[in-house]
């Protein structure tokens, strides 16, 4: 996503909003792997594992 960055003098300068990815290893198909993924994946793996 894009938005803008807003100074004190209120001067507006594009800026992206990035997804936060780590490196983890999640269970896929009985194996685990190694994958990049976002942080709200994680939580929600991690929920399901409960």
């Amino acid at each position: 996503m894009t938005g803008n960055n807003v100074s004190h003098s209120k001067v507006h300068t594009k800026r992206r909003f990035l997804p936060n990815l780590q490196t983890a290893h999640i269970l896929r198909s009985g194996r685990l792997v190694r994958a990049r993924v976002c942080t709200r994946c994680l939580r929600t793996q991690a929920k399901a594992a409960r």
